[in-house]
C-alpha cells in the first residue's frame, strides 16, 4: 500500500509553497559525502574520467555550457548531442565537486550554470541558440542546475527556468525532432512548479501530457498488452514522468500508470542485474542482451523519484542492485574506461564481444575512456554522484531516513543546531553496518533505516542495547528515540546466498544485494588498434 503524505517544497524565501504528494524529500540535505570504500572508489574517479575530460574527447574538452560548441569531425552526432552529453558530464561534475570537496570540479561546473543564467534569449529561453524546437539538452541542463540549488538554495535557479520553460507550448513539448525527448521537460517544469508554485507550470505539464504525440510510455502503450519497444534510455528516461506528475497533483491515475508501466517493464525486459534490456532498444530479457550504461545511469535515477515519492523500500533495494552490480560492471576500478554496451553474461570485453542487436563488436563492449557515440562517456560521471545524492533523505517530520546503504556521512538542520550520522560499513560486502552520532548539544533527530527485501532475520541495537521488535524485510523502520550527540546505531542485515532460476535459461546466485560473477582470469591488454568508427579519437 503506498503511503501518501502531502510534503511542502523547499521555496524561495517570501514565495507560496506547492503541495507535493510523496514520502520522503530529496535534495534536502546538501552535505552528503561517501565515505570507505565508495570514497576511495569516487576519489578514483576525480582522478580518472571526470578529473581528465581531454582523455573523454570530444566534446568533453570543450568549454562544455560556457559558450558554444563547434561541431568536430571526431563525432557523426546531430547539433543537439554535444549538448546533451556536455550537460551529463556538468552534472557528475558539479555533484562529485560538492561530494568530495573538490572545488576545482564545482569552479568548472559554476563556469557553465553561470554563462547559461547569464545569457537567456530576449524571452528568458535558456541553453543554445541554435537548438531551436529541441528542449532535451536543456532538460539534462536542469539537473544541474538542481544540483546548485540543492547544495545552496540560489535563489536565481527557479526563477529562471519559471521564465524559460513559460514560453513552450504543450504542442511544443509534445513531440519533438529527438524521438519524443521534449515531453521530459516536465521533470524540471513540476520541480519549478513545485519551487514557485506558479500553476500556469502545472497546467503546462498536464495539457503536455495529455496531448503527447511520439512519446512511447503514454496511456496507451503502458496500458496495451504489447510489449514496450522503444530506446531503452529513452524509456528509462521517460518512466518517472506519470510519477512526478502524481507526486505534483495527488491525482491517483497517474499513479496506477507509473506502476503499471515499471511491473511491465520489469516483466518483459529486466536483466538479473537489475537493469533492463538495451539493445539499443528493449528487447526482453535473455541474458545474452547487453544493456547500454547510459540506462544503469537513467534508471536508477528514475528509481530514485519512485522511492522518495512512495515510501517503498523495493525501490531502494532496486537500486542498489542496479549500481553495484550492472553499475560496478560497466566500468574499470580505477574509473579510466567504460563500456558502451555490458552484460550479464560477459565473458570477453574486446573488439570481439558482440551482445546486443547491432552485432558491432568492435569497440562497443570493451573499456575505453570514450566510445564511438559519446552519451556513455558523459553520463558515467553522474553514476556514483548521483547515488551519493540520494542515499539520505528526510521525512514528512523532517528525520533522518538511511535510504540506500554504503559507507557515507550527511548532516542535518535542526532547530538546535546541525547533527552529522555517518554510516560506517563496508556494505554491501559486510553485513553490519553503524550509524554514529555527532551534533550540537541539546539536538536530536529521529532516524529511519531500511530493512532490506532479501534479509529475513535483521537486528538493530541502540548504544550496544538490543531492540525488541519485529523488523519486516522490505519496510523502514524508525528508531524508537531520536538520535543524539553520542548515539551509536547498529543494524545487522544478514546476507545468505540465494539461488535465482531463470527460466529457460539457467540459475545465478545472489548474496544481499550482489550478484555471485564467474571467476573469471582478468587480463588488461591496451589496445591500440585504430578503428575507423571512432573518428580520429
Amino acid at each position: 500500500m503506498v503511503k501518501k503524505f502531502l510534503l511542502f517544497a523547499t521555496i524561495l524565501p517570501m514565495m507560496a509553497v506547492a503541495q507535493v504528494a510523496g514520502t520522503f524529500k530529496t535534495g534536502e540535505v546538501s552535505d552528503i559525502h561517501p565515505q570507505g570504500w565508495l570514497n576511495t572508489l569516487l576519489q578514483r574517479q576525480h582522478d580518472g574520467l571526470t578529473g581528465h575530460p581531454e582523455a573523454l574527447c570530444y566534446p568533453y574538452n570543450s568549454c562544455l555550457w560556457a559558450g558554444e560548441i563547434s561541431r568536430s569531425d571526431e563525432s557523426y552526432g546531430d547539433n543537439w548531442w554535444r549538448y546533451e552529453q556536455t550537460a551529463y558530464y556538468t552534472d557528475g561534475l558539479l555533484r562529485l565537486g560538492y561530494e568530495l570537496g573538490a572545488d576545482e570540479m564545482v569552479s568548472k561546473a559554476m563556469e557553465g550554470i553561470e554563462y547559461t543564467l547569464a545569457h537567456p534569449d530576449g524571452n528568458g529561453v535558456l541553453g543554445n541558440s541554435t537548438l531551436v524546437g529541441i528542449t532535451w539538452p536543456m532538460s539534462v541542463f536542469f539537473r544541474v542546475l538542481q544540483a546548485k540549488y540543492e547544495h545552496d538554495g540560489d535563489e536565481r535557479i527557479p526563477a529562471a527556468l519559471e521564465r524559460h520553460y513559460l514560453n513552450f507550448t504543450p504542442s511544443d513539448l509534445a513531440g519533438g525532432i529527438v524521438g519524443g525527448r521534449n515531453i521530459m521537460s516536465l521533470e524540471g517544469i513540476l520541480w519549478t512548479y513545485g519551487k514557485t508554485s506558479n500553476a500556469k507550470l502545472l497546467q503546462l505539464a498536464e495539457e503536455s501530457w495529455a496531448v503527447q504525440d511520439k512519446f512511447a510510455v503514454d496511456e496507451t502503450a503502458i496500458l496495451s498488452d504489447e510489449p514496450f519497444y522503444m530506446h531503452s534510455v529513452t524509456f528509462c528516461e521517460m518512466l518517472k514522468l506519470p510519477l512526478l506528475l502524481y507526486a505534483y497533483t495527488g491525482k491517483q491515475h497517474y499513479l496506477d500508470l507509473a506502476m503499471t508501466a515499471v511491473r511491465k517493464v520489469e516483466r518483459e525486459s529486466m536483466l538479473p542485474d537489475g537493469v533492463p534490456s538495451s539493445a539499443e532498444f528493449l528487447l526482453g530479457n535473455d541474458i545474452s542482451i547487453s544493456h547500454e550504461t547510459c540506462d544503469i545511469v537513467d534508471f536508477t535515477w528514475t528509481l530514485m523519484h519512485y522511492l522518495a515519492v512512495t515510501g517503498e523500500a523495493e525501490w531502494a533495494d532496486k537500486i542498489e542492485k542496479a549500481i553495484y552490480n550492472a553499475g560496478m560492471g560497466s566500468i574499470t576500478k580505477d574509473f579510466r574506461s567504460l563500456q558502451y554496451f555490458s552484460s550479464v553474461n560477459q565473458f570477453i570485453a574486446t573488439g570481439t564481444s558482440n551482445h546486443n542487436i547491432y552485432k558491432h563488436g568492435s569497440t562497443w563492449m570493451a573499456y575505453r575512456p570514450t566510445h564511438e557515440t559519446e552519451c556513455c562517456s558523459g553520463n558515467v560521471n553522474r553514476m556514483l554522484p548521483n547515488f551519493v545524492s540520494r542515499m539520505w533523505m528526510t521525512d514528512s517530520d523532517g528525520g533522518a531516513v538511511a535510504a540506500i546503504y554504503g559507507p557515507s556521512s550527511a548532516t542535518f538542520r535542526t532547530a538546535k543546531g546541525d547533527i552529522t550520522i555517518t554510516c560506517e560499513t563496508a556494505y554491501p560486502f559486510d553485513e553490519k553496518l553503524t550509524f554514529k552520532v555527532n551534533g550540537a548539544a541539546g539536538a536530536a533527530i529521529p532516524l529511519t533505516l531500511r530493512i532490506p527485501s532479501w534479509c529475513s532475520l535483521p537486528s538493530l541495537s541502540v548504544n550496544g542495547s538490543p531492540i525488541d521488535r519485529r523488523l519486516s524485510a522490505g519496510t523502514f523502520c524508525k528508531v524508537s528515540s531520536a538520535v543524539k550527540d553520542g548515539d551509536v546505531v547498529t543494524l545487522t542485515l544478514p546476507m545468505t546466498v540465494e539461488k535465482k532460476v531463470l527460466e529457460g535459461q539457467g540459475v545465478f546466485f545472489q548474496r544481499g544485494p550482489l550478484l555471485y560473477a564467474h571467476a573469471i582470469p582478468q587480463q588488461m591488454t591496451e589496445d591500440t588498434e585504430e578503428y575507423a568508427n571512432m573518428h580520429g579519437k
